[in-house]
C-alpha cells in the first residue's frame, strides 16, 4: 500500500491529538515494514516525529499552510490533487476538520470526539459555524472512521448521522517507557530542582482552556478544600495557554489562596510523569473528552486519580478511577477531600497500573493496519 498521513495538527506537541499522531506512526513503523508511509507536515513540526523505518517519508510544506483556514483550504484543494498524483491507496487524516471533502482516493478520518456539536460557546462564533454547519459533511465523506472511544462512536452515529458499521473503536495507547512508577522521594526532588515545586500537591494535566476543562470549578473546589482542611497542598496546573486562558488565570489570581495555585505553563513529554509520580493525587474535572489521556498515563505512574463521570471518561477510567459531576463544585470538592483523607492503598496502586496497561500502541496499530488494508481493498 502507499498511504498518505496528514500530520498538520501538531500544535506544537501540545494536545491529545498530537500524541495521537506522535505514538500511532511510531508503533505502525514497527508493525508495517512493507508499506509506504507519506508523511505531510509543517517544516517547523519536522522534529516532533522520529521516522526510523525507510519506508515513511516526510514530506514537510511551508509553516505558512499551518494557519488554520489556509490549512482548511490546502486540504480540500491541494491534497486531493497530491493524493492523485502520488496514487495514494487511501489518505488517514487525523483530525476531522482536516477531512477533505474532495476525494481522489479512500479516506480514513480519526474523529477523537464532536464535542462542538454538544457544547455550546467551546469557541469563537466563526469557528463554532464551521465546526456546526461544515465539519459534519466532512466526517460523513471520510470511507471509515476511527474514534477512541464507544462514547464517540455513539456521539457520531447520533449527531452527525454516520452508520455504526462505518466507525471502528479503537483505544488510544499511552507510551509505557514514559509512564511508568518510579520513586516518588526521586520525583519529589527532580520537581524540587526544576519547577521549584516542593510542597504536597493535587496536579491537573490538561491545556487551560476555558470554560471546556473546568479549572474555574477545580480552583473553587480546592478553595474548599484548603479551607475545610487547612492542608499544606498547592494546586498545580500544567499545561499551555488555549483559549480562555486568561479567565483561568485571573480566577487564580483573585483566590483566597492564590499562592497555592501554580501555573507551570507547558510541560515537557519527558517531565510528565515526575508530576504524576510526584503527586498526592492527579484531578480531572474536564467537562468533555473523546478520551482523556491524562488519566491513563496517571494511572501507568500509580498516581491516585479523580476524574469527571460525564463524556467518555466514565468509560476510559473503568471501575479504578472515584467519579463526579463536573458542574458541581461541592461534588468534586468532596471527592478530592475524600481520596486524599482516605489514601491510595499499595492494591489501588497496583491495581490502576495493571488496568493502564491494557491501553497498549502496538495492538492500536495493528489495528489501524488493519483498517487500512481493508478500506483500500487489499
Amino acid at each position: 500500500m502507499k498511504i498518505g498521513f496528514s500530520a498538520f495538527v501538531m500544535q506544537g506537541g501540545r494536545s491529545g491529538v498530537a500524541s495521537y499522531i506522535r505514538e500511532l506512526l511510531r508503533h505502525l513503523q514497527q508493525e508495517d515494514p512493507v508499506s509506504r508511509y507519506d508523511i505531510m507536515m509543517p517544516m517547523r513540526e519536522a522534529e516532533l516525529i522520529k521516522l526510523t523505518s525507510p519506508n515513511f517519508q516526510k514530506r514537510l510544506y511551508s509553516d505558512f499552510i499551518s494557519h488554520p483556514v489556509v490549512n482548511i483550504a490546502w486540504h480540500n484543494t491541494v491534497l486531493p490533487v497530491l493524493a492523485k498524483l502520488r496514487k495514494f491507496d487511501l489518505l488517514h487524516v487525523p483530525s476531522y476538520r482536516r477531512i477533505p471533502l474532495v476525494k481522489e482516493c479512500p479516506i480514513v478520518a480519526t474523529v477523537h470526539d464532536v464535542a462542538t456539536l454538544s457544547m455550546d460557546a467551546k469557541y469563537d462564533a466563526a469557528r463554532m459555524f464551521y465546526n456546526r454547519r461544515i465539519v459534519p459533511s466532512q466526517i460523513r465523506n471520510a470511507d471509515h472512521i476511527i474514534t477512541v472511544s464507544h462514547y464517540s462512536k455513539k456521539d457520531i452515529v447520533e449527531r452527525v448521522g454516520v452508520a455504526p458499521e462505518k466507525i471502528t473503536v479503537l483505544y488510544s495507547g499511552i507510551n509505557h517507557q514514559i509512564f511508568c512508577p518510579a520513586e516518588k522521594s526521586s520525583a519529589r526532588a527532580q520537581l524540587a530542582e526544576k519547577y521549584k515545586l516542593d510542597k504536597p500537591f493535587i496536579v491537573y494535566v490538561s491545556r487551560l482552556e476555558h470554560p471546556a476543562k473546568n479549572h474555574v470549578r477545580l480552583i473553587e473546589a480546592f478553595e474548599q478544600f484548603k479551607t475545610a482542611t487547612d492542608s499544606p497542598h498547592k494546586l498545580v496546573l500544567p499545561g499551555a495557554d488555549w483559549n480562555g486562558a486568561d479567565v483561568i488565570r485571573a480566577r487564580a489570581a483573585t483566590s483566597p489562596v492564590h499562592d497555592d495555585i501554580l501555573f507551570p505553563g507547558f510541560v515537557p513529554l519527558e517531565d510528565m510523569p515526575l508530576f504524576y509520580n510526584a503527586c498526592d493525587l492527579m484531578a480531572f474535572p474536564s467537562l468533555f473528552e473523546g478520551f482523556g489521556f491524562p488519566i491513563i498515563e496517571a494511572l501507568a505512574c500509580g498516581a491516585p486519580v479523580i476524574c469527571s463521570n460525564t463524556s467518555s471518561m466514565r468509560e476510559i477510567a473503568g471501575n479504578v478511577v472515584p467519579k463526579f459531576n463536573p458542574h458541581s463544585t461541592e461534588e468534586i470538592f468532596q471527592c478530592l477531600e475524600k481520596t486524599l483523607s482516605e489514601g491510595w492503598s499499595y492494591a489501588k496502586r497496583r491495581q490502576g497500573v495493571e488496568y493502564a496497561a491494557e491501553f497498549d500502541w502496538n495492538r492500536t496499530a495493528r489495528q489501524t493496519l488493519d483498517i487500512y488494508e481493508r478500506v483500500a481493498g487489499l
